[in-house]
């Protein structure tokens, strides 16, 4: 058990990221340290099946308690972020920073998102993709369903680059169903139809992955996508 708690919990879902996850890890740690040193990394690991956790470890024994380490039954990464999320809540940390393990979250762009943190309740990354063309008509579709199905307009719900004001977005994030999969995407959903929420964004780049696979393929986020849309309207979204 920490003794004191942190002004920023980085929330970073993993799984089978052995490729990338010690290179990501140690540029986060050298940005956060010089920008905002009382903060917790952690690292959800989302049952790996690679060498991922065993490099975690490793990482611990030379960056601290700093870098915190959970392993848990894979469910998806919506629904790891949302762990997360609440871990944050549940010990009344200020701020949430959600990243990628997989060296698609550029740490260049969180001094300028740190600098915002009390203009906004949440800031989402608005990405400039460059990691294929199936993955930016994804983001153009998922947007345009989302002002028709949920009328809702998220600049990049499903974004993996977000700073969130733990107080203000606590209700939003508790009310996020354990079944939804697309689970971030529920959650911009329903910050976006919080009147009382102050949003903003920041463009950032998104280069390709440093390695392995997307944890949510092309053709299962498809699917996914729609499950989430019937999800919404059973959940009485629009109002």
């Amino acid at each position: 058990m920490i003794a004191s708690q942190p002004q920023l919990l980085v929330v970073l879902p993993i799984f089978n990221e052995e490729e990338s996850i010690s290179s990501v890890i140690q540029e986060w740690f050298a940005t956060l340290v010089s920008h905002a040193p009382d903060f917790r990394l952690l690292a959800i690991d989302d049952g790996s099946t690679d060498r991922t956790l065993d490099l975690l470890h490793s990482l611990k024994s030379g960056l601290g308690d700093r870098l915190e380490i959970l392993t848990r039954p894979n469910r998806g990464h919506g629904q790891t972020c949302i762990e997360g999320y609440k871990i944050a809540l549940d010990r009344k940390i200020p701020f949430i920073l959600q990243i990628d393990s997989d060296g698609q979250s550029e740490p260049s762009h969180f001094q300028e998102f740190w600098a915002l943190r009390e203009d906004f309740d949440v800031i989402y990354g608005k990405r400039n993709r460059s990691d294929g063309a199936r993955r930016v008509l994804a983001s153009a579709v998922l947007r345009t369903l989302l002002r028709l199905i949920a009328k809702a307009d998220c600049v990049d719900a499903n974004v993996p680059y977000r700073l969130m004001r733990s107080e203000s977005c606590a209700k939003a994030i508790r009310s996020v169903s354990p079944d939804i999969f697309l689970a971030n995407v529920a959650l911009a959903v329903g910050l976006a139809k919080s009147p009382e929420i102050h949003h903003g964004s920041i463009p950032i780049n998104f280069p390709p992955r440093k390695g392995g696979e997307p944890s949510v393929p092309f053709l299962k986020f498809a699917s996914k996508g729609l499950e989430l849309f019937i999800q919404l309207r059973k959940s009485g979204i629009p109002r």
